[in-house]
């Protein structure tokens, strides 16, 4: 049955609502349409800091404007989130794949606390291979708080939640319709901060990953290297005739080399895990898609030819949405997590319309329960009269014995308000660093000899450092053992660049500065290389050991 949702999506600048109606599995109609400047300091990274700040600017972007539906669907948009690729044995259904997944969640997500997350999923193909049919799916684990604050947000935007997707989902779901079968095509949503990387055959994914790099990076990247303001750099990547004129071809290939690198990576991966998918075509959509030079680059590249979404397959705008094709372009998370949604729901999530239902029934039962009570009450209050005088004498007496139980509760709340107090206190003395210093004794084993670590920094456990060395053979096993330290989580390489040099502060480097101090003449410049690492240490919860008394016949412990 049709049914008319808001879809809203608060990103960390700009928050979009939509009005939509699902016709069908692929077509959305969309009634309605408005944006307004996220409010500042009420998002960090997905979770709503200052939910009755976002909900008065959703009011006011939407008040008068013809807004009516009471449904909304959210879609998320975090670091902490988690999304993983796996690989099962074929199943049918959607529950039986939701059970294998829970069995298998500390093994594919590994937390401290399974309980604080919740775990959904989405099908992205069916398989055969020399063991049987499988299935590949994407698997997401979301911080539950995370997720509350959306119902939150609901609950004081007074609409009841349908469904909360993840972004990545909810773009793939609506580039499902705008693919055509037979081609193999990498689509790049490039967006300020980050940038999603799908390959895609046909209507199915086969590869989804994202990259810390967008079109943020790239003006950063020229604002250093040609000393331009920010708007000066904006200007600059905005115009290709004046870009043609004012940077050079290296100094334009400097400033989007981490963006292109990061994507050409995930490129190589596909071709070396599916040699037989060669990629027909590239498409580009997203705000980072209009960075003057970025198609000719992508093109010389990845070797594919690169072009834009001009229209939307699936969606049908209508005439009170006042959307064009191009500013339609902005709003694919919100159509796209109507379309199937990966249901990353609280058990309420649906439960508002149930509860007022059951309320009714309930009070109308109460109702007439409570007028035959009060006929029996009313007869029975004439007999209890006549009984009471004496009893009261007795209750009074009674109450006078216990006079001091009301100071005993008081003095109880409040040992147990100090007591939580004190819990309160100890809880926040706890850091995730405190699990560093172990994980870098765990890096001195770990790294080869010859290997550097630079730029070491943690906040709550969340790590990054770089790692210079002269053999990446033994690092590639270094990180092989990395991966596999319990305590990390989320653990990836952004970046990996090579040097020429010595590593700074080895015996080598000195040796090197020496003889080009010296005028020496050097025959072969050595080379190393610099390894970006990401990663968050999460403390591993060991399970409560339990002991077991048991007795001798004659009741004493063994």
């Amino acid at each position: 049955m049709e049914q008319k949702l808001l879809s809203i999506y608060v990103g960390n600048e700009v928050t979009r609502v939509c009005e939509v109606v699902k016709k069908s599995a692929s077509l959305v109609v969309v009634n309605n349409a408005t944006e307004v400047a996220t409010p500042t300091g009420a998002m960090d990274d997905g979770y709503l800091t200052d939910v009755p700040a976002i909900a008065e600017a959703i009011r006011g972007c939407v008040f008068g404007r013809g807004f009516s539906a009471s449904k909304v669907i959210f879609t998320i948009s975090s670091k902490k989130i988690a999304n993983k690729e796996v690989v099962i044995p074929y199943v049918r259904g959607d529950k039986k794949i939701a059970s294998i997944l829970a069995a298998n969640s500390s093994e594919y997500f590994p937390m401290s606390t399974t309980g604080d997350f919740i775990f959904a999923h989405t099908v992205m193909e069916t398989f055969p291979d020399d063991e049987g049919k499988k299935i590949r799916l994407t698997a997401v684990a979301a911080p539950r708080d995370l997720v509350e604050c959306y119902y939150e947000l609901a609950d004081e935007l007074r609409l009841t939640v349908e469904n909360i997707d993840y972004v990545g989902n909810s773009v793939l779901q609506l580039l499902s319709l705008q693919m055509k079968e037979g081609d193999t095509e990498l689509v790049l949503q490039i967006e300020k901060d980050m940038t999603f990387v799908n390959v895609m055959s046909g209507k199915s994914v086969i590869l989804q990953r994202s990259v810390p790099y967008g079109k943020n990076a790239v003006i950063n990247s020229m604002m250093e290297i040609k000393k331009l303001t920010e708007k000066e750099a904006k200007t600059l990547l905005s115009n290709r005739d004046m870009l043609d004129r004012q940077v050079t071809e290296e100094e334009y290939a400097e400033a989007v080399r981490y963006l292109i690198s990061s994507i050409g990576r995930i490129v190589e991966y596909h071709r070396s895990r599916n040699p037989d998918r060669i990629i027909d075509g590239i498409r580009v959509f997203g705000e980072g898609s209009a960075i003057a030079g970025i198609d000719e680059v992508l093109r010389q590249e990845l070797g594919a030819q690169v072009t834009h979404f001009s229209t939307l397959q699936g969606i049908k705008v209508g005439s009170k949405a006042y959307l064009t094709s191009e500013t339609a372009l902005r709003y694919l998370a919100n159509f796209g997590a109507v379309l199937n949604p990966i249901g990353l729901n609280l058990n309420r999530g649906k439960s508002k319309e149930n509860v007022s239902k059951t309320a009714d029934i309930v009070l109308t039962v109460l109702l007439v329960l409570s007028i035959v009570v009060m006929l029996g009450l009313s007869l029975f209050a004439v007999i209890r009269y006549y009984l009471s005088e004496g009893a009261k004498e007795v209750l009074v007496a009674a109450i006078a014995d216990i006079e001091d139980i009301e100071q005993l509760a008081s003095e109880h709340e409040y040992a147990i308000a100090e007591y939580e107090t004190v819990l309160a206190f100890d809880a926040s003395t706890y850091s995730n660093n405190e699990l560093v210093l172990g994980f870098i004794e765990d890096l001195e084993d770990i790294l080869p000899k010859g290997t550097v670590i630079n730029n070491f920094s943690s906040v709550n456990g969340e790590v990054e450092f770089s790692v210079m060395t002269p053999n990446k053979e033994a690092v590639a096993d270094a990180i092989v053992e990395m991966g596999k330290l319990e305590y990390v989580y989320s653990f990836s390489i952004p970046a990996i660049t090579e040097e020429e040099g010595a590593i700074p502060g080895t015996p080598e480097y000195e040796a090197l500065e020496e003889a080009i101090e010296n005028d020496e003449e050097i025959e072969v410049m050595p080379t190393y290389v610099v390894y970006e690492f990401s990663c968050v240490l999460v403390e591993v919860k060991e399970p409560e050991e339990t002991t077991e008394e048991t007795t001798t016949e004659e009741g004493g412990e063994q």
